[in-house]
């Protein structure tokens, strides 16, 4: 006796009965769904996330094609599409203009049975295509960013149930085009803190080095000193010069210093504090000139002062020292070799101050970057310094009450100018002169 097997009842949709028909289609939507919310879960660009819902949106109501829709301003930007021929992709519409921009600035969905019959719908820019019903519904509905649209070559009436399909699926797209840009946003503050890292790093092996310089110097110097005295050499002509070499070490270092707490200072929202007194800029200048005649001499570079006989001002001397020097050092860094002139002139209740040299020059990508904290005129490699000397120059000069500016050309040289009102106030650079 052979057991008898059972035959598998009918599972055909056309063996089932129609509610049955519409309960199977439901939970194949539901299904859908699911997939399509992993599938956004994962992706994180705009491009991925458009590509997974366009093709949802054809799929889960049988449409002949849909598209993806994003509001830029005044303008509806139909993004992405999918359907049997081309639509609108790459085109924008004026939001007044279009059936996408009335269902998002209506905050609610659109169902055309006749395209034609409706005058919200632009009727030219719909003949060139197969379209004869759509169904449209806004991406949020409390700030719509966009819209998915379904299109039918034959008249349909899109259904409720097809609705509230393609309202679910502009829900998880809502939730997906958040993520995106939360993750955009956090790449970009990684991206942001790594460069930080980079050049507090960069900074760190910087500073070690050019502070390392005049130590070693000072050291070697001192350590002559010691020999000198050891040996009884009171009035060994060699003392001058050991001793000058170590002040100027010692000053060196000091600059260095003095530029890093100036830094710090300022970008902890404090203000340049000024100490101000009368005093003739074109002696202070000739005094900052001298200072630098033995690196002049290195650096096979001659140093020239156009002045008048004097021009006097009510400013911070060491201050103004200071910028004098972060822009003869800078000239005397990048134009080795070739004269360096330092004009200054008197101009009604001002004075103007050039430092030029025909150097290498500043490469137009640089040009904006020059005057910020850590900024640098060249390479790294080449330049060497902390990237200070500029930034600090134009906030003593802006707590003056003045301004600087400059000209370069690639291989023609760099003119640094800076102007100054005859008298700083105090006042203003002590309290409102701020950074922040």
């Amino acid at each position: 006796m052979t057991d008898s097997v059972p035959q598998a009842s009918p599972s055909s949709d056309a063996a089932l009965s129609p509610p049955a028909r519409v309960v199977r289609a439901q939970l194949s939507a539901t299904e859908r769904l699911v997939q399509v919310a992993q599938e956004l879960s994962t992706v994180r660009e705009l491009r991925e996330i458009m590509s997974v819902v366009r093709d949802a949106a054809r799929e889960l109501t049988g449409a002949d094609g849909a598209t993806f829709v994003l509001r830029e301003g005044k303008n509806c930007f139909y993004a992405d599409e999918n359907a049997i021929a081309p639509l609108w992709k790459g085109r924008r519409f004026p939001i007044t203009g279009c059936i996408s921009g009335w269902v998002m600035l209506n905050k609610q969905a659109a169902v055309i049975e006749d395209i034609y019959a409706d005058p919200r719908i632009p009727h030219e820019a719909y003949r060139p295509t197969f379209v004869r019903s759509l169904a449209m519904v806004p991406i949020r509905t409390s700030s719509p960013v966009g819209a998915i649209g379904n299109y039918w070559a034959e008249p349909h009436l899109a259904t409720d149930g097809e609705v509230k399909l393609l309202r679910a699926l502009a829900d998880l797209t809502s939730v997906a085009l958040e993520n995106a840009q939360l993750y955009g946003q956090l790449q970009q503050r990684i991206g942001q803190a790594q460069d930080a890292v980079r050049t507090r790093e960069e900074f760190i092996s910087i500073a070690a080095h050019e502070l390392r310089t005049p130590l070693t110097a000072l050291l070697l110097q001192l350590q002559r000193l010691e020999g000198l005295s050891r040996q009884g050499a009171a009035h060994d002509e060699r003392l001058p010069e050991c001793a000058a070499r170590a002040t100027a070490g010692a000053q060196r270092l000091a600059a260095l210093i003095d530029g890093l707490l100036d830094a710090t200072q300022l970008s902890h929202g404090g203000i340049i504090q000024l100490k101000l007194e009368e005093f003739d800029l074109v002696e202070a200048a000739r005094d900052v000139l001298e200072r630098f005649a033995a690196a002049a001499r290195s650096a096979s570079c001659e140093l020239q002062l156009n002045a008048q006989s004097a021009v006097r001002g009510y400013w911070d001397r060491l201050r103004l020292e200071q910028v004098l020097t972060n822009l003869l050092s800078n000239a005397l860094k990048y134009g080795r070799g070739k004269p360096i002139r330092v004009t200054i002139e008197g101009r009604g209740e001002g004075v103007s101050v050039e430092v030029s040299d025909q150097g290498v020059g500043i490469a137009p990508d640089l040009a904006g970057k020059i005057f910020e904290r850590f900024g640098r005129v060249g390479p790294i490699a080449h330049s060497g310094g902390l990237g200070l000397g500029l930034y600090l120059a134009r906030e003593v000069l802006d707590a003056h009450g003045g301004s600087i500016r400059f000209w370069s050309k690639p291989n023609q040289g760099c003119t640094f100018t800076f102007d100054l009102p005859l008298r700083a106030s105090a006042k203003s650079s002590a309290a409102t002169h701020s950074v922040a």
